[in-house]
């Protein structure tokens, strides 16, 4: 996972708690000095990738971390 990747996951998590619901992609760049959307959401996918968070299709503010300890001592 890169810095930047671990930034987003750090701000999800940290807004989630705060605030109760998943942040816009709008959110993320915001509260991290971004001005592009487009890298909020390669980055979002990414973390997706790595089965870091999870998202629903079509859903505005679904995204969600996961626990991926388990997947982890799988891999292993």
């Amino acid at each position: 996972m890169t810095e930047r990747q671990s930034e987003v996951l750090k701000f999800i998590k940290d807004f989630i708690r705060i605030r109760g619901f998943s942040p816009s992609y709008m959110d993320i760049a915001t509260g991290l000095g971004m001005k592009s959307k487009s890298n909020i959401h390669r980055i979002i996918h990414s973390l997706r990738e790595q089965g870091l968070i999870k998202m629903r299709p079509y859903v505005v503010r679904s995204i969600t971390p996961t626990d991926n300890t388990v997947a982890k001592m799988v891999q292993l």
